[in-house]
């Protein structure tokens, strides 16, 4: 096992201090030279982390390389965890805490084995551990730290759908969690609570099932006889729970109205609010809203679940050549970058994962939104209040005068918000902003029609991502099948082609539904998207205020990939569904 360098003497940066064997084999190999290799010494010795992982956070080393070099040399079986998706069952037999401390992952069970990633696969005590909780040997694997913690954030929510499954259990139908609009009570503690009453019971419930099944929103929706009760789960409404019986329907929205400081006299009109939970240690947020209907008052509360997001570009969706080519354009000082698609559509996670990689002590970064979904460290975030006059505009007016480096714009909705904007990177900013529209080129002719001058458009667009989330097909029900040629054909596949690359086989994969994706098929989502940037030939049409079809021609010439095709490539790729893509892609 190499040293810890947080642990190492200070004459560590000596030429004349022994290596360990993996740096003079990077040395030897001409990979890295000496002086590289001490200026990544000292960063490793300044975040007091291991060699391995400052080399590999450097970018200047892949990861396998690495992997396969320490695995010869330990005699143990090497893993890349960014290519494997374990069975969450297997996966949460460990705590989230003890994988964390420990840098542990488990893969699966076999038999009386658990195969087990491990960033130290020599270290026998720890196996041992392993082994009193599990009752299982461990049949280890050498993978990195960073990949260990990368892949447990990736898996935060299945701990968190355990824990909650335990609590559901433990709770029954006598007590409950306790809500409350600010800083909100640990959950753990709700084991100490008397007993609630039914309709304080039944609101915790429902909360805790939205998180229970990942739902983004919770739709309590009045009808004749009851108050039906919708989840939205990977976009798509489901009717998970009974219905709340008639005569507990109004209680229910009296006890949310109480949580979020609202009026519960008022039926008359919609009201918002807000209010928060504690689980775990994280915060979780519910934004609500409820409106008048012919049968009583609607409420929808939208789950704001921050420590399930994942804000690594990495892991969104997108191709590697479209984040190599649009991590291009964040290097750039100044301009504008566009994101652009349907409400609900990952764009904000996006554009956070974009100031994730650009956050750094020497920039100063601030964000102006309605409503604020993220919050980071480091960024200056300011939530626009238009009631009291603290608009888009307004609060871009205040910020040009705070020496910004670079600027977010929650959504731009009218000309003055763009000038404002364009004006900014006109005059060394970069600045980021979201548009509702269906495609990468329609952003730039809706611009365009609010009245932006096409000589300062043409001047200050950097590029234009346009996205969508399509459901992913569930890996516990996954099935690879044949499909007919018609199929074929919809896809655009030249048999051929595709044979002579596949082993002569054209297979595709559905899932034909089980009890962790709901009978759906389907288990959470992935992005899809076309990157547009802009060249002379885009230039030239915007200075002509071209129609739509001429500036998406211009976009594919120049290298972009429609979002249909992107969404195809994941057909192919069997992590999606054709008829998934086209429902998400399909403009009317």
């Amino acid at each position: 096992m190499s040293r810890k360098l947080d642990e190492l003497p200070t004459d560590v940066l000596d030429p004349r201090f022994p290596l360990t064997s993996l740096e003079k084999h990077l040395l030897d190999n001409g990979v890295l030279d000496r002086s590289t290799l001490r200026r990544i010494q000292a960063q490793a010795v300044q975040r007091g982390v291991f060699i391995e992982e400052e080399l590999l956070a450097s970018g200047l080393v892949e990861e396998e390389p690495v992997l396969k070099y320490l695995s010869e040399k330990q005699g143990v079986p090497y893993i890349l965890l960014d290519t494997v998706d374990p069975n969450p069952d297997v996966v949460t037999m460990l705590e989230q805490d003890f994988c964390e401390k420990n840098n542990v992952f488990p893969l699966k069970v076999d038999g009386s084995y658990i195969h087990l990633a491990m960033a130290d696969p020599k270290d026998i005590g720890l196996r041992d551990q392993v082994r009193s909780l599990t009752s299982l040997t461990v049949r280890p694997y050498l993978t990195s730290r960073g990949s260990v913690k990368k892949k447990i954030f990736q898996y935060r929510p299945f701990y968190r759908k355990k824990i909650i499954d335990e609590l559901l259990k433990s709770v029954g139908q006598e007590q409950g969690i306790v809500l409350t609009r600010r800083l909100g009570i640990e959950i753990e503690d709700l084991r100490k609570l008397p007993e609630q009453t039914e309709v304080i019971r039944l609101v915790n419930l429902l909360v805790l099932q939205a998180l229970q099944v990942h739902a983004s929103d919770i739709h309590l929706m009045p009808a004749e006889d009851s108050m039906h009760v919708r989840f939205r789960v990977d976009g798509v409404l489901q009717e998970l729970t009974q219905p709340i019986p008639l005569d507990r329907s109004e209680q229910v929205v009296n006890r949310i109205k109480i949580l979020c400081d609202l009026d519960i006299t008022e039926r008359r009109l919609p009201q918002d609010g807000h209010f928060r939970i504690v689980l775990e240690g994280q915060e979780i947020d519910f934004r609500v809203v409820t409106s008048p209907t012919i049968f009583g008052e609607k409420v929808v509360m939208r789950v704001l679940d921050r420590s399930t997001t994942i804000l690594d570009m990495r892991h969104l969706g997108f191709s590697p050549e479209m984040i190599a080519r649009y991590r291009l354009h964040l290097r750039k000082p100044h301009g504008i970058i566009v994101m652009t698609g349907p409400t609900g559509s990952g764009k904000t996670t996006t554009l956070y994962s974009a100031l994730q990689i650009l956050n750094a002590k020497e920039k100063n970064i601030t964000t102006v939104e309605n409503p604020i979904e993220y919050r980071m460290d480091d960024i200056t975030q300011i939530q626009v209040h238009p009631e009291i006059g603290l608009t888009f505009a307004h609060s871009l007016r205040s910020i040009l005068r705070q020496d910004p480096d670079i600027i977010l714009i929650g959504e731009i909705r009218d000309l003055e918000t763009t000038e404002i904007a364009i004006r900014a990177s006109l005059t060394g900013h970069l600045v980021f902003a979201t548009l509702h529209t269906n495609d990468a080129s329609g952003a730039i002719t809706r611009l365009l029609d609010m009245g932006v001058e096409p000589y300062l458009l043409s001047s200050t667009l950097r590029c234009v991502l346009s996205q969508r989330l399509v459901r992913t097909i569930c890996k516990s029900c996954y099935v690879e099948y044949v499909p007919d040629d018609s199929i074929i054909r919809e896809l655009g596949i030249n048999p051929a082609d595709y044979a002579a690359t596949h082993d002569g086989h054209i297979t595709l994969a559905y899932g034909k539904g089980c009890e962790r994706c709901f009978q759906t098929g389907f288990y959470g989502r992935t992005a899809i998207g076309e990157l547009l940037e802009t060249n002379d030939a885009i230039r030239e049409l915007i200075i002509k205020h071209a129609h739509t079809g001429l500036i998406e021609e211009a976009a594919v010439q120049g290298g972009m990939v429609p979002i249909y095709l992107d969404g195809i490539r994941k057909v192919i790729l069997k992590e999606t569904s054709y008829d998934e893509v086209i429902s998400q892609t399909e403009t009317g």
